[in-house]
């Protein structure tokens, strides 16, 4: 992703709406290979390299691809719209407030219109046009940092006003040393994905959208219960936390 606020839309929906060969290229070219992912049903430690007999070299993003498959094998028609989207460019970070209906197929009554924040940690690289592949940038090194950097800043996206350049200029930037370098294409792939559920938006995947309604009276409840526990206790607090007389605070 160049531009990770205008280009997560289109990745979200092939991860989560396309078909198995979209979410196949998708999870290939916008996950490093030791993608991280953490849900509140199943969690991917980061990992690559790892040989595995009659299978071969196996990495942590082919279990996020084999999530995402199964996440539509279950619920094959998904209702998703992205609220909103708010990049952190110091951190890394993406994230995103994401509506969606899951509906399990073999279920007939399972509805689950749930409300996630998913977080994105972004990983800068630089990309090689020669191969398509993707190099990472030393650590704490952002081509922000660049001498005569002309990519457009995060608010200039955000608000439109940056002008269209031919994609075949080159810049090229004077260094120290009297050297020359050619910025190679940039872009921003996942390395974690977090996705982040209220406690009764949870409980709908598991008993559909009575159960928020139901732990939403709960949560009530437990409201109604810390109002009359702070009025019939502020009296015994107030002795408790009372300062000797002639302490100086």
């Amino acid at each position: 992703m160049e531009h990770p606020v205008k280009d997560i839309r289109g990745v979200v929906r092939a991860l989560c709406q396309g078909t198995p060969e979209e979410q196949q290229e998708a999870v290939a070219k916008y996950f490093v290979p030791s993608a991280e992912f953490v849900h509140p049903f199943c969690r991917v430690p980061p990992f690559e390299g790892v040989r595995v007999p009659l299978v071969g070299e196996v990495n942590s993003r082919m279990l996020v691809l084999a999530i995402f498959k199964w996440y539509k094998i279950l619920s094959p028609k998904i209702e998703l719209e992205i609220e909103s989207t708010v990049f952190d460019q110091r951190a890394s970070l993406l994230y995103l407030t994401i509506a969606q209906t899951f509906s399990i197929w073999f279920l007939p009554f399972h509805k689950a219109p749930v409300r996630l924040v998913s977080v994105l940690h972004l990983e800068q690289q630089r990309q090689q046009s020669t191969n398509g592949t993707h190099t990472p940038l030393p650590n704490g090194h952002h081509d922000d940092d660049d001498d005569n950097n002309d990519e457009p800043s995060y608010a200039e996206v955000v608000a439109g006003a940056v002008p269209e350049k031919s994609e075949t200029t080159t810049t090229t930037t004077s260094r120290p040393n009297g050297g020359g370098h050619a910025h190679a294409p940039r872009c921003y792939m996942i390395k974690k994905q977090e996705d982040l559920y209220q406690v009764n938006e949870f409980l709908k995947f598991v008993f559909s959208a009575p159960a928020g309604t139901v732990y939403a009276f709960w949560q009530l409840f437990s409201t109604v219960f810390c109002v009359l526990g702070a009025l019939l206790l502020s009296p015994l607090m107030r002795l408790i936390t009372r300062r000797p007389a002639g302490s100086r605070g």
